[in-house]
């Protein structure tokens, strides 16, 4: 072997190598590489677990903070996602906001190219209004009547 094949080949499998770090790190990154970040109004922001689910059965802390977020891009496309972010809660249906919506790999074959753990970038007021929009208000039943304890009947 001469020299020149020599480098040639050293030349080809620093190639080679190179080539399938950078595949790795794009698989093992695919979420984050492939994001999107999409800026728009906030249709509808829904908690997956009722909070009365909460209280009777023991839930895991990403249930307890897991939303289902609907947003209208500002290229008008509607986009789905979930989340177990905190930021969420406090999000409205009609605020302006930026997220960074993550994709599922295409080999997860059920989920492919849809959003997931949705990051909250940025809330603000949309264009044109004065304040953010009022949330609707939750009627709260009220609780039952107790009943006044019985006084000790006399004979």
């Amino acid at each position: 072997m001469n020299m020149k094949s020599l480098t040639g080949f050293l030349k080809l499998l620093v190639v080679v190598v190179v080539l399938l770090l950078v595949g790795a790190v794009v698989i093992t990154n695919y979420s984050w590489v492939f994001s999107k970040r999409v800026s728009g109004v906030v249709v509808d922001v829904e908690r997956v677990t009722d909070p009365t689910a909460m209280m009777g059965s023991r839930l895991t802390e990403a249930q307890m903070y897991s939303y289902s977020i609907l947003i209208q891009g500002d290229d008008g496309h509607l986009y789905t996602s979930s989340s177990e972010d905190r930021q969420w809660q406090v999000v409205k249906k009609g605020y302006c906001i930026e997220a960074l919506l993550f994709r599922y790999p295409p080999w997860v074959l059920d989920k492919a190219d849809t959003f997931f753990n949705a990051r909250l970038k940025d809330v603000k007021i949309c264009p044109g209004q004065t304040a953010l929009p009022e949330a609707p208000k939750v009627e709260t039943p009220a609780p039952p009547a107790s009943p006044s304890p019985s006084a000790p009947q006399s004979k």
